[in-house]
């Protein structure tokens, strides 16, 4: 069979025999197989039409996609574990949302949950990659490192007769460590507050509100305190942030009751506690999987690829990810020549960072030669649609969703809400136009739930077109 096909291919000519040859160096020699026997069934069926279309393969009529005309070939159409065979290249490339659907399905399912940092992270860089490879990109994975706190556990036991350990959360980037101390109040945590001669060793019982935590839990660190629990000031439990400054002691918050509950104990005497919380710092890898096809990013399109631990992120964002691979094919035509680039960020989740460090690594030069990012974030499920981004970028973006037949509600720019929490916002922060296409109001958002079954391919089809014609509007010239 690789004999008869490797001659079916050399027949028609050397170009083509070597982009054979390139494209099948790619491949095991298992996935080989399973090429070359498609490859020798569309080298069959395409002898039979050579009489009326010779040399068919290098005499393509232009490309259209959007308005943005290019005269080359349409790449090969990638299709995991194998690539299809190349779509008829006097055909204009059209989006699929079938086609985005499968590399949803593919994240989400094949692959799972992808934590930032972890496992299921670089093998959905790696098959993102392969895919950018098989659309005929220069594909490569940009590694970066990020320091991440992480709270592991926490406990608080009051040291009383018939007292039960009380529920808590340690306060966001609280210093992790085990004290037993006597429990003083200690108000709202102002310097005024604190005791006369300091709290020596003592655990601070401080009331939420006033002060930020921050403030709370330095000034009883400056008093001598050996840890803070703040309780709430309403009913209930609540999570805290001290900033990533954090702190030099542990600390904790409680709900109001639980708080109460501790005072009405110091008012019948002393009281003592353990305070417990496993928390630190740690360095995570994370990787960016970048796809060029030229010179220089005019345009980047781009989101993230990793997910939540709680669930297997078709939507949250298996969704922007597959319409960002499936625009990288139907657009190949034209990468090049209109400088477009397209980017798969890592540990979004976390805090942006795949797209802080790509736009960190970026030189002055890359920085003036760009003319906007396209942010793609949770575009399969959901009520409606909503653009967010750049004042600048406001009237191409919502042209360009009247043009691809979508019902847009609103733009909400840099002075309004602006969608901060996506990756769009590490270029705006940059000082780099950018725009968010969005699908608002998804009910299984980081959850178990979130699976590609509830994943609308006409809705990933609908972004893809947005995209397209926002790229054709940037472009244009």
């Amino acid at each position: 069979m690789i004999n008869s096909t490797l001659r079916c291919f050399t027949q028609k000519g050397p170009h083509v025999s070597r982009h054979f040859l390139r494209f099948a160096a790619r491949f095991s020699v298992a996935s080989l197989a399973a090429v070359l026997s498609m490859a020798a069934m569309a080298c069959s069926s395409a002898a039979t039409g050579a009489a009326e279309a010779p040399n068919a393969l290098t005499t393509a009529s232009p490309v259209v996609v959007g308005t943005v005309q290019a005269d080359s070939a349409a790449p090969a159409r990638g299709n995991s574990p194998v690539a299809q065979a190349p779509a008829d290249p006097a055909l204009p490339l059209t989006f699929s949302g079938q086609e985005a659907l499968r590399h949803v399905k593919h994240l989400a399912e094949t692959i799972g949950s992808r934590e930032s940092g972890g496992a299921k992270e670089r093998e959905a860089a790696r098959y993102i990659e392969g895919q950018f490879a098989l659309n005929g990109y220069q594909a490569r994975q940009q590694p970066f490192q990020f320091e991440m706190y992480e709270a592991r556990s926490s406990s608080l036991q009051a040291n009383a007769s018939g007292a039960a350990s009380i529920a808590n959360s340690p306060l966001h980037f609280s210093q992790g460590g085990k004290v037993t101390g006597p429990v003083v109040r200690a108000g709202m945590g102002r310097p005024e507050d604190f005791p006369a001669g300091g709290l020596k060793g003592a655990v601070a019982l401080v009331e939420r509100g006033t002060l930020t935590f921050t403030d709370k839990v330095t000034n009883a660190a400056a008093a001598g305190a050996a840890g803070v629990v703040v309780y709430n000031n309403v009913a209930g439990r609540f999570d805290g942030n001290l900033g990533r400054s954090g702190s030099t002691i542990p600390a904790v918050s409680i709900a109001k009751e639980d708080g109460d509950r501790l005072a009405g104990l110091l008012a019948t005497g002393g009281l003592e506690v353990t305070l417990d919380v496993d928390a630190g710092k740690q360095q995570l890898q994370s990787q960016n999987v970048v796809a060029q096809a030229g010179d220089g990013c005019r345009v980047v399109i781009g989101g993230h690829y990793d997910s939540v631990p709680a669930g297997p992120g078709a939507n949250d964002n298996a969704s922007g990810t597959g319409v960002v691979v499936e625009l990288a094919r139907v657009m190949k035509p034209v990468a090049a020549a209109k400088q477009l680039c397209f980017v798969a960020f890592g540990s979004e989740e976390l805090g942006l960072w795949g797209s802080r460090r790509y736009v960190e690594g970026l030189a002055p030069a890359e920085k003036t030669a760009m003319v906007a990012m396209i942010n793609l974030d949770m575009v399969g499920v959901g009520e409606t649609w909503r653009l967010f981004g750049s004042d600048s970028l406001s009237g191409p973006a919502l042209a360009s969703a009247q043009a691809a037949g979508a019902v847009v509600d609103g733009f909400s720019g840099e002075g309004r809400a602006g969608g901060g929490g996506s990756d769009h916002a590490s270029f705006i922060q940059a000082g780099l136009p950018a725009v968010f296409i969005h699908r608002q109001n998804d009910p299984n958002y980081h959850t178990p739930e979130d699976k590609a079954q509830f994943t609308r391919p006409e809705l990933l089809e609908t972004a893809g077109k947005i995209a397209v014609e926002l790229v054709s509007l940037l472009v244009s010239g």
